[in-house]
């Protein structure tokens, strides 16, 4: 529906690249200035804090009763120091914006309801730099030489860094061949992938492989997955085949840099 054409609320949209490991940072910073300096100014309405799911990234939401009491707040001393804070770990990308249309959802039967989404994640520590773990990792014609579930791997697709790729493995027993999209970040330390073409039972299925420094030539590798499944029921069989061959490549991955194989 249109929102009454007199509603002339500004809402600042804020949304920051993050590493994982200064996430919880970022956003209790953000909370506190809100808490302790925003809500206390003419004109903010309400704030909100929003965490990205993969770690990487958070949006602050900021709404105001109109652009004057923006434009008022933004160089007081107070706000322009919590603005400080938050350029000590990251740079946001702020957008402001009005408000024009609200759609809401139709309620749906019990029987149609979503299904929930399920999670799992493994890790393992390999003695090499980040970005020898990273370069592996991308380097998808070296996966059959190291991940025991994978017969072939290739890039069908590229665009800076963003890649349609198509993969034949195993899983739970059969041989598969799937595709999916992955965007390698250097920057971030991380890779991202999501199924293109998922099959039953699983809907959906995304994740990230996360290279985190722990000590000099020490690399914690460690793989985050999200999935949805059509039949509940088959998640410990589906849960179980993700871990047995992610452990399979992460200990593939460590004996491969580390020369043992």
């Amino acid at each position: 529906m249109m929102t009454n054409p007199e509603e002339k609320k500004l809402t600042l949209i804020n949304v920051f690249p993050v590493a994982p490991s200064k996430q919880k940072q970022l956003m209790d910073i953000l909370a506190k200035a809100s808490e302790e300096t925003m809500r206390h100014l003419e004109g903010f309405l309400a704030a909100r804090v929003y965490r990205g799911v993969d770690g990487t990234y958070v949006a602050n939401y900021v709404e105001c009763r109109s652009r004057e009491d923006f434009d008022r707040m933004l160089p007081r001393p107070d706000v322009q120091q919590h603005i400080a804070e938050v350029r000590q770990i990251t740079r946001g990308n702020p957008q402001l914006y009005e408000l024009c249309h609200v759609i809401t959802g139709i309620p749906k039967p019990r029987q149609e309801e979503e299904t929930r989404m399920l999670s799992a994640e493994h890790a393992i520590e390999i003695s090499k730099p980040w970005s020898e773990c990273l370069q592996l990792c991308s380097s998808l014609d070296r996966w059959p030489e190291f991940m025991p579930a994978v017969r072939t791997a290739k890039i069908l697709n590229e665009n800076a860094g963003d890649q349609e790729i198509e993969l034949t493995a195993e899983f739970s027993g059969e041989i598969l061949t799937w595709r999916s999209r992955r965007e390698i970040v250097p920057d971030m330390k991380l890779i991202r992938f999501w199924s293109l073409t998922p099959r039953y039972p699983i809907k959906t299925l995304a994740g990230t492989w996360f290279f985190e420094p722990v000590a000099s030539g020490v690399t914690r590798v460690r793989v985050s997955h999200s999935f949805e499944l059509a039949d509940p029921n088959q998640e410990p069989s589906i849960r179980a085949g993700i871990s047995r061959n992610m452990i399979g490549d992460l200990q593939g991955m460590k004996d491969y840099l580390e020369k043992r194989i």
